[in-house]
């Protein structure tokens, strides 16, 4: 399958990372939106958060130009285990009802279904619950449609979309390999003090900011609300997938 990484113009160090990393693999470099040429959104949504998931929608709308089954899609700052070209050399492996394959791990703790066996050793399991970054993914043409559509007016970034509290309830088959094959550079140097240092492009200085008096008011109250039902909701489906299917809180390694 074609491997489509993300990269914006002005990151020419970070081109040249992954076009290094990606020798032997089918590749193409999608231009990234700006988010320093947008102008403030003044939406749930920083300019620089649209800019990715719009940047991420141009990939998948690529790879739907083509008759591939499926496609890879990458973020310009992720390493990758000796093993990755072997899992985007073929697509067999991929269970046929899989929306997307999540590659890489964030080392957040995760809930996953029963394993089945994957290629060189690893593991391929059903993913119950968010797993952060859209860093190192796979997509169907199935999955790539439906993000697509999801995405058509974001109120969450594209990861929190891609990868939701609760994808079995949104009807979503995502998967997870574990061991992972691939990891973001902050997490490497975080990790195995590896890693060349790349410089964050997302900024939250034009996050939307509460006004004063009465409207500054209504919207502290609105964001309070919202994260008690997400609290709630998170609880109430911890003990769904704790109690209900049996399963356990897991980091899914990287190797």
């Amino acid at each position: 399958m074609k491997a489509y990484y993300i990269n914006l113009d002005r990151a020419p160090e970070r081109r040249a990372h992954m076009e290094q990393a990606l020798q032997g693999v089918d590749h193409e470099r999608v231009a990234a939106i700006d988010g320093r040429l947008q102008p403030p959104t003044g939406q749930g949504l920083t300019r620089f958060e649209i800019a990715c998931l719009e940047s991420h929608r141009e990939a998948w709308r690529r790879f739907l130009a083509t008759p591939d089954a499926y496609a890879c899609f990458l973020e310009d700052d992720v390493h990758f285990s000796p093993d990755f070209a072997g899992f985007v050399a073929q697509d067999n492996w991929i269970p046929a009802n899989a929306d997307a394959v999540k590659l890489d791990s964030y080392f957040n703790r995760v809930m996953l279904g029963a394993p089945a066996p994957a290629p060189l050793g690893r593991k391929l399991a059903l993913l119950y619950t968010r797993h952060e970054s859209c860093a190192t993914y796979i997509l169907s043409r199935r999955g790539a449609a439906i993000f697509l559509r999801l995405t058509e007016n974001p109120t969450l970034p594209v990861d929190y979309i891609v990868f939701p509290e609760d994808p079995v309830g949104q009807k979503l088959r995502l998967y997870q390999l574990t061991p992972a094959v691939a990891i973001q550079d902050q997490l490497y140097l975080r990790h195995y003090a590896r890693g060349l240092r790349f410089e964050s492009d997302i900024s939250k200085l034009d996050a939307p900011k509460p006004e004063s008096g009465k409207r500054g008011a209504l919207f502290t109250l609105k964001r309070e609300a919202v994260r008690l039902y997400r609290q709630i909701f998170k609880a109430k489906r911890y003990l769904v997938n704790r109690l209900a299917r049996g399963l356990k809180p897991e980091i899914v390694p990287f190797q």
